[in-house]
């Protein structure tokens, strides 16, 4: 048995290298390695003298130790790097999935967070974030909750208020939570549901959508040392090894965090104010709720309107490049992604409006 087709990637493998304004992808428009090395303060040369020799297959010690930095008393044995959170998500999913397990999680999601579950013979509980956070249903019907925070592709954060019934329901159920936190870093508390909740949790982390280096292709996941061996053991497998020239680049760009997501931040916010004086011109779109995390949201379209056709449309016109909903299994919105460099975007926004402003009756 082999999983679905992956809606996304394929319209993502299409167009993301071709289109003028990518606001396709989920990440912030990608920093060359002469930028890095300049961000990072480093020398050609620190790059020029790596052996290339494999890492340990759990990842450098320094590299996770520098992980373990992020979360309250972590210990570095308890984190398992791999190939970006994708291989994170499969090692875990069948390691942990089991024939007939309940697997709840917000929808619209992204689509491994429930195919490969469902290939491992899952039973899917979904729970539809557009219409309010139920969390009652989520813990109730579920064996395993998967939180994403901030989540894709809505771009909705859990408020303080949420947090608390999250303790709640899990001290009362008692299920096995893995929060998928790929934005962590572009979230405004900052802080892991890992450190947040107490009990049979697991979490999954990356550098690579919120820095601007998707290329690294560097994640990791936290959880229990027993189940992370077997985790590691299954990755041998796979990939065995990330790129040390991925985990050597991951590492500075942790220490020089701080400076770096100010830079990071400051673009996001500046496109998300262009599209926010925008919005009431772009005609097609009926509503949207503003990202209160993360680098994505999910306008409506009006009520007839093929997300798939529009987004096609969009693409052909004026170059701007979105995903539609339905490669989401969520037809009649589209996701747009504000991690694009900022003239681009601004230019790209100016297009849709003026293409808008010409085709009333799209």
């Amino acid at each position: 048995m082999l999983p679905a087709e992956f809606y996304i990637e394929e319209r993502l493998e299409k167009h993301r290298k071709t289109s003028f304004c990518n606001l396709g992808e989920s990440g912030v428009r990608n920093f060359t390695v002469r930028q890095i090395l300049d961000l990072c303060k480093l020398s050609p040369d620190a790059l020029l003298s790596l052996s290339l020799e494999d890492s340990p297959n759990s990842g450098s010690l320094e590299l996770k130790e520098e992980i373990a930095s992020l979360y309250s008393e972590l210990d570095p044995r308890e984190i398992l790097i791999t190939t970006g959170t994708s291989e994170a998500l499969y090692l875990f999913f069948r390691v942990v999935v089991k024939k007939g397990m309940r697997v709840g999680y917000f929808s619209p999601a992204f689509q491994a967070l429930y195919e490969i579950p469902r290939l491992c013979g899952a039973e899917l509980n979904p729970v539809d974030i557009l219409e309010g956070k139920n969390f009652e249903k989520l813990f109730k019907n579920s064996d395993l909750i998967i939180l994403n925070q901030p989540h894709n592709p809505t771009g909705i954060a859990f408020t303080g208020e949420d947090w608390e019934e999250i303790r709640y329901l899990n001290s009362r159920y008692d299920r096995i939570l893995l929060f998928d936190e790929h934005y962590r870093f572009l979230d405004n508390s900052g802080e892991s549901g890992f450190d947040r909740v107490r009990g049979r949790v697991f979490a999954t982390g990356s550098i690579t959508k919120s820095f601007g280096v998707t290329g690294l292709r560097v994640g990791w996941i936290l959880g229990d040392s027993n189940t992370l061996s077997t985790l590691r053991s299954y990755k041998d497998y796979l990939t065995h090894t990330v790129n040390p020239m991925s985990e050597y680049l991951s590492l500075h760009l942790l220490k020089n965090r701080s400076s770096i997501l100010s830079t990071i931040r400051g673009r996001v916010h500046q496109n998300i104010s262009v599209f926010r004086k925008a919005f009431h011109l772009i005609h097609s779109l009926a509503g949207i709720g503003w990202p209160s995390g993360g680098l994505v949201s999910f306008p409506k379209l009006k009520k007839g309107f093929d997300s798939e056709n529009y987004a096609d449309k969009l693409l052909e016109n004026c170059g701007v490049f979105v995903l539609p909903g339905k490669n989401f299994e969520k037809d009649g919105f589209i996701r747009v992604g504000f991690g694009e460099n900022q003239d681009r975007f601004a230019t790209g926004i100016e297009r849709w409006v003026d293409w808008e402003s010409r085709n009333a009756n799209l």
